[in-house]
């Protein structure tokens, strides 16, 4: 017969468990479960990082009359307590004398003492800090409740948690014949007590969900009652949870987690996610604003990344040659989409640059088209062109052979009219207001190059 009873709890006590499907985001999580009984409870950890505003009730056919929400904490008031004496002010010494709370919201105390003739019953207010509990003050404990009318047989509970948030971490290691990009998933538990998770989605790309850290009392009025409480433990699991390919959303990309997972309070937990494969390339940068002065500098240590399926935003720490030479920050990458960043100077790659002004002319351009009330006239100003002509050298150092990308960003203040080239007709390239280039250079080498623009200002 026990064992028969002791099988039956064995088999029951599960069942008493929510049933959690989470969609995380990345800085905060939705709860949704089956709706067992109302009203919902929540322990003052949970409610801490609950948005009130966010619990609802949700099924396709559902019409909620009425919600509300109330806070139950068992009262004070009667309770035995010790209060710090008032002639033991000195923080050396105390003296405790037994007492009653009679309103813990005023800090009203009772005591009583019999050398008082006539009047052994006292009562006065002291500091919080001077009241010493006999037992573990209670803790506030929260309901929700809905009334409501559906025909479905299954209706949800939702909210947001602003306690659960993910984001991505990589690790990017070059080679001269692969690269390989290291995503994890960096799931992370702010709260007090342990999450309990059956299937979760990890929600990458720009959503605007924002986070409130409302004050419960600048909000809600609640009532106040007894409560009892709860408690729920439950086990890690033994295999971790896989995280599966993402699948676009309306523009958003979800993770799908099918396996249950529990994330204990104060935690970080890691999950790798599918590797992509990538596309890397290596190069010089050279990018300047254009200026008539002449200029000198080096060209930046460049990568270029190109992946084979999407990239949710996330740190990136880089290794070249199996060296940390930095970190940058991906954004949200598309399939087959590049993403180009540096990582500090290269002192090994050398340019100067010297601008020479062939010709200017001075005459009026047609600027802007003014718009008014009624008609549009034409707006003209005194304008200047100019030509110029550009003489780039690039001296290489390296023991190898490398490539250069050029950039000269023309400014708001100039408008190119003409570009031509010295030598070759497609070596510089306009691309609306850059003047661009990709050089290559042997080991040791140096290059000179020409190009004349053709500027309005």
């Amino acid at each position: 017969m026990l064992l028969q009873i002791f099988t039956l709890l064995i088999l029951v006590l599960p069942s008493c468990r929510s049933s959690y499907f989470v969609r995380i985001y990345s800085n905060q999580a939705e709860f949704i479960r089956p709706l067992d009984k109302l009203p919902l409870e929540f322990t003052e950890d949970e409610w801490n990082h609950i948005r009130s505003d966010s619990i609802t009730l949700s099924s396709e056919n559902i019409n909620i009359t009425s919600q509300t929400i109330t806070e139950k904490k068992k009262s004070l008031n009667g309770a035995k307590i010790l209060i710090r004496s008032p002639v033991s002010s000195n923080e050396n010494t105390m003296m405790l004398v037994p007492g009653i709370l009679v309103d813990e919201s005023s800090n009203l105390v009772q005591i009583t003492d019999e050398s008082i003739t006539g009047h052994p019953t006292l009562f006065f207010t002291v500091l919080p800090k001077h009241i010493f509990y006999l037992e573990s003050p209670p803790t506030s404990k929260f309901y929700v409740n809905f009334t409501y009318v559906t025909t479905d047989s299954k209706v949800n509970v939702t909210f947001l948690q602003s306690n659960l948030k993910w984001h991505t971490q990589y690790q990017l290691n070059i080679y001269d014949d692969y690269r390989t990009l290291i995503t994890m998933a960096n799931i992370r538990n702010d709260g007090q007590s342990s999450v309990s998770i059956d299937h979760a989605e990890l929600i990458g790309g720009d959503i605007n969900l924002n986070v409130r850290n409302l004050h419960r009392t600048e909000h809600l009025s609640f009532a106040r009652a007894s409560v009892a409480s709860s408690h729920f433990s439950a086990d890690l699991p033994t295999i971790p949870p896989m995280i599966e390919e993402g699948e676009e959303l309306t523009g958003l990309y979800v993770f799908p987690i099918n396996q249950p997972f529990t994330i204990d309070a104060k935690t970080n937990y890691l999950l790798p996610m599918v590797r992509p494969h990538v596309i890397m390339e290596r190069y010089g940068l050279i990018s300047k604003y254009f200026s008539f002065a002449p200029s000198s500098g080096k060209a930046q240590r460049a990568y270029r990344l190109q992946s084979d399926r999407f990239i949710s935003s996330g740190n990136c720490i880089v290794r070249d040659m199996d060296r940390i030479v930095g970190e940058t920050r991906l954004p949200n990458l598309a399939a087959q989409n590049k993403f180009d960043f540096s990582l500090g100077i290269d002192p090994d790659i050398v340019y100067k640059e010297n601008v020479t002004l062939i010709s200017s002319t001075t005459f009026y351009d047609e600027n802007i088209r003014a718009k008014h009330t009624h008609y549009e006239s034409s707006t003209y100003r005194n304008s200047t062109r100019d030509t110029y002509e550009i003489h780039l050298i690039i001296q290489n150092y390296k023991s190898r052979s490398i490539t250069v990308e050029y950039q000269q960003i023309c400014s708001t203040f100039y408008r190119i009219i003409a570009l031509t080239t010295v030598l070759d007709n497609n070596l510089f390239v306009r691309d609306d207001s850059t003047i661009k280039s990709t050089l290559s250079l042997n080991a040791y080498d140096i290059q000179s190059y020409s190009y004349t623009l053709v500027v309005v200002q």
